[in-house]
């Protein structure tokens, strides 16, 4: 009896060694991916155990298609006829729970140090064929740039499909804000739409004369790529745009977060800010 209390102590003892090895070794591997989100804008997850879950959202998304009951996103942002579904996740508990996925929640809750809060969905079917933009010209906060974007692959992303675009370290970019460009605040929904416009030509002609790249990295199905606030991203090029390019796209804010803003509606260079009523997805 000894004997066997004196083996299991010795095994646990080395079974609490490895834990902390595999422990130290996740820890270390977190930190070499917020260093690299830190400097390039963008990370690259690959989801573990969540097939089951992606072909759940895909079947749900289908459903959803054929009921007719969903709702998209305004025509201000379609460049094509491909539905981009918003709120999935009030119909699919599937596209709800990718959005509480556990290894986006914590390498953002690492990075950001603050608690993540998912508050919209986007599903799309195939390319939006979105010239670049960054997310922050929708979404403004105080502090600046507390938002982040998760875009997953529910398929192998088919490089001629109008692959997920970024441009490294555009993260870096100082904060657009319309009044840089002359441009009142928008008062009406045209306004809006011909302001949005001209920021994409801004982005256009930044692109351009800084002489930077853009990159498609290789996405396959349950690859998370993850970027910053301010990072430009897009898909501006598609070869063949019948062919299927399934993803969901999560925006998260950050808790101690002090404000929420409208930036078409806002006007920071002067004080001016309209606040947005944003309402966060509840985990429950």
């Amino acid at each position: 009896m000894g004997n066997y209390l004196h083996l299991q102590k010795f095994v646990s003892a080395d079974l609490l060694r490895t834990d902390s090895k595999q422990m130290d070794t996740k820890k270390s591997e977190t930190e070499e991916l917020a260093t690299k989100f830190e400097e390039d804008g963008y990370v690259v997850l690959k989801l573990e155990g969540i097939d089951d879950l992606i072909d759940e959202i895909n079947t749900d998304v289908e459903n959803l298609l054929a009921s007719g009951e969903y709702r998209t996103n305004s025509k201000i942002y379609s460049y094509n006829d491909s539905p981009r579904i918003v709120e999935s996740w009030r119909y699919s508990l599937a596209a709800k729970s990718l959005a509480f996925n556990e290894q986006i929640i914590e390498f953002l809750r690492f990075s950001f140090d603050a608690k993540p809060l998912p508050f919209s969905t986007i599903n799309f079917l195939r390319s939006t064929e979105q010239p670049l933009h960054s997310d922050y010209v929708h979404f403004g906060t105080k502090p600046a740039f507390m938002l982040a974007a998760a875009w997953i692959a529910l398929e192998d992303i088919d490089h001629r499909s109008g692959p997920i675009q970024i441009v490294k370290k555009s993260h870096l970019m100082p904060e657009f804000r319309y009044s840089d460009l002359g441009i009142p605040v928008a008062r009406s929904l045209g306004d809006i739409k011909r302001h949005y416009g001209l920021y994409e030509d801004w982005v256009r002609d930044y692109v351009a004369s800084e002489n930077v790249e853009t990159y498609a990295p290789k996405l396959s199905k349950g690859d998370a790529i993850i970027w910053k606030a301010n990072l430009l991203h897009g898909s501006p090029d598609c070869i063949d745009n019948k062919l299927s390019r399934r993803s969901q796209v999560i925006h998260y804010h950050f808790e101690n977060t002090d404000l929420f803003y409208n930036p078409s509606f806002s006007d920071p260079a002067s004080g001016k800010f309209v606040q947005r009523d944003v309402k966060f997805i509840p985990n429950d």
